[in-house]
């Protein structure tokens, strides 16, 4: 659109002087009051019109780029859509099929045993969705939600407690993630932000990175500031989703491409979560399947 309008105010500038003459010998016969009767007339008159020009392909600009904003998130809310229902859909069908063998066969006491667990952690991979949909709502309307459960805690507990909710995710997740910690590391600050943030950061770099790499979780004091750094060897982030990577809703294409099951919402929660506590988050990423290191800094 910027070019085309370029060319269309080039086009009308050398059109309008190279008829100056017969432009001059029309308005005489229409109305000689109003033939421009210098050359100052004439550049005051092309003056207005390239800054009239300038008005409406600056007008057009700006519409076409809101238009292109409002684009983007309706895709980014249709992705949200279809990702939620895929992730309510398949707890609820393997939740379905469990308690259908239940009811329907006669099975023996440690099958029973089984699929009620199975369907305990389907259970609460819902609770954990829900609760991301409504924090995030919360969250985007500023409501304040980390004032009232400041307490101490050891950073090094807490992420072990932490890690022990995310086994649904691999089963080997204790011994892949590595925390490199002070012992007897301890953080004042808001249980609750402290586990949506980890809880976060934690299960991304699970989600996105190969099965079985390592994860290094380093977490040290910093100008009597907590910060936590989470590196994995994943798919890593270019220099675009570096930019939009904590705003609502938004995934990278080549997490849609490889079909990585997610809402696009937690690192938005993390980001948000943060500046609450008067916090912020940063990313580091050399590029595409290179890895990412993520920084939360928790203010004491």
């Amino acid at each position: 659109m910027q070019f085309i309008w370029a060319a269309i105010l080039t086009l009308w500038v050398i059109w309008f002087v190279g008829r100056r003459r017969e432009i001059e010998r029309l308005a005489a016969q229409l109305s000689p009051s109003m033939l421009p009767t210098d050359d100052a007339s004439v550049v005051a008159l092309i003056v207005a019109g390239i800054i009239l020009l300038s008005f409406l392909a600056a007008g057009t600009i700006m519409l076409f780029i809101w238009g292109q904003r409002q684009t983007s998130l309706i895709q980014q809310q249709r992705h949200f859509v279809s990702s939620v229902t895929h992730e309510l859909r398949t707890p609820l069908a393997s939740i379905h099929l469990a308690y259908e063998t239940l009811t329907t066969r006669t099975l023996p006491e440690s099958t029973k045993k089984q699929l009620l667990s199975m369907s305990l952690v389907d259970i609460e991979r819902l609770i954990r969705l829900v609760n991301q949909i409504l924090i995030s709502s919360r969250l985007d309307r500023g409501m304040s939600m980390f004032q009232d459960d400041i307490k101490e805690l050891s950073v090094k507990d807490s992420i072990a407690e932490i890690l022990n909710t995310l086994t649904h995710l691999d089963k080997d997740i204790i011994t892949r993630v590595s925390i490199d910690s002070p012992t007897g590391l301890v953080w004042r600050g808001s249980q609750n932000a402290f586990n949506i943030v980890m809880g976060n950061l934690l299960e991304n770099a699970v989600k996105y990175s190969p099965a079985g790499s390592r994860i290094l979780l380093t977490a040290a004091m910093t100008q009597a500031n907590l910060l936590i750094s989470v590196k994995d060897i994943g798919i890593g982030l270019s220099k675009r989703d570096k930019k939009k990577i904590f705003k609502m809703f938004y995934r990278s294409s080549d997490v849609t491409k490889r079909a990585i099951a997610g809402t696009g919402l937690g690192l938005f929660i993390v980001k948000t979560t943060l500046e609450q506590l008067g916090g912020q988050i940063s990313v580091e990423s050399p590029g595409p399947c290179e890895g990412s290191t993520f920084k939360a800094l928790f203010p004491a």
